[in-house]
């Protein structure tokens, strides 16, 4: 018995519908993508019926607030590649609640190799991501002051510059000297530098808060900062800014010209090309510092 295309379609509605991972189409002969189809795997998973996303943009739906993840970057670029990407991010329920959404997309092309739609498969990895930050949290951060260690920041720096070669995003480095530490911990004691070195990286948690800064304590006395960039003069008023709050906090240190604890800071902002590697920031922004403590410490110099 041969079966009918209406048959053929009805078994590819069912078997999208049975589907445990929300998969979409979206128009891509329309600005703004509208979806044209939301299975029951999505609604399952979002908690939106099809009714309620068909005719508008996956972004707007699932996004929300959340706009400045590195990953819509990824997406945005590929999209207008007409390309596959996959990528991890935050996604929002209907009720609010957040999930960690692995997200594929991949083109699709009519007869003559025009692109008509995209199609969307998202799969809920909460799980796994929080399983994996716990195991992060052990081993890629600091005890003592709440950031990430030497190696988390390396690590995140890597991924950082991938991402910004891909999608021609500037990349700032910033790094961060307690001036005089030494002496400040032969007079006042190592417990009260440990205070000391606390209180500057709660100046830093507050000033970088961007899901893209990586923040770390990169070795004893030193802080390490990297962030897709907004530009030089952001970058610029950031670190003057964290000098100030640091003289804020007011923590008498005798041994140092200043009378209390300030920082040296040095930083670079820089447009990487396919070949530029973290080093390279990294000694730049490392001259940047001599040249901040040269100048007298308890300041910024940046360069771009």
């Amino acid at each position: 018995m041969s079966s009918s295309p209406d048959i053929y379609q009805y078994l590819l509605v069912k078997a999208l519908n049975e589907a445990s991972d929300g998969i979409t189409i979206a128009d891509a002969q329309h600005g703004g993508l509208p979806l044209v189809y939301a299975n029951q795997g999505f609604e399952r998973l979002t908690g939106f019926a099809a009714s309620e996303v068909v005719g508008k943009n996956y972004s707007v739906i699932l996004q929300g607030a959340d706009t400045k993840q590195p990953e819509i970057a990824v997406i945005r670029n590929a999209i207008a590649k007409e390309e596959s990407c996959i990528v991890t991010l935050r996604n929002y329920r209907k009720d609010g609640s957040m999930f960690w959404n692995k997200l594929s997309i991949s083109p699709v092309r009519d007869a003559a190799g025009k692109l008509t739609h995209f199609i969307g498969i998202q799969k809920d990895v909460t799980d796994g991501v929080l399983l994996e930050q716990q195991v992060n949290d052990l081993t890629n951060s600091d005890a003592l002051v709440g950031l990430g260690n030497r190696k988390h920041f390396d690590l995140r720096f890597g991924d950082l510059l991938t991402v910004a070669q891909r999608i021609h995003s500037g990349i700032s480095v910033l790094m961060i000297d307690l001036d005089h530490f030494k002496k400040f911990n032969e007079r006042y004691g190592e417990s009260a530098g440990d205070e000391c070195m606390r209180a500057i990286a709660n100046c830093i948690k507050k000033l970088f808060v961007r899901t893209s800064d990586c923040m770390a304590r990169y070795n004893d006395k030193e802080f390490a900062v990297v962030s897709f960039s907004t530009g030089i003069e952001t970058l610029r008023r950031h670190a003057d800014k964290l000098c100030e709050n640091v003289r804020a906090l007011k923590i008498p240190h005798e041994a140092s010209q200043h009378g209390m604890v300030t920082v040296s800071i040095g930083g670079v902002h820089r447009l990487p090309n396919r070949d530029s590697k973290e080093e390279m920031f990294m000694e730049q922004a490392g001259k940047q510092l001599l040249a901040a403590k040269i100048s007298g410490r308890n300041c910024a110099c940046i360069t771009g």
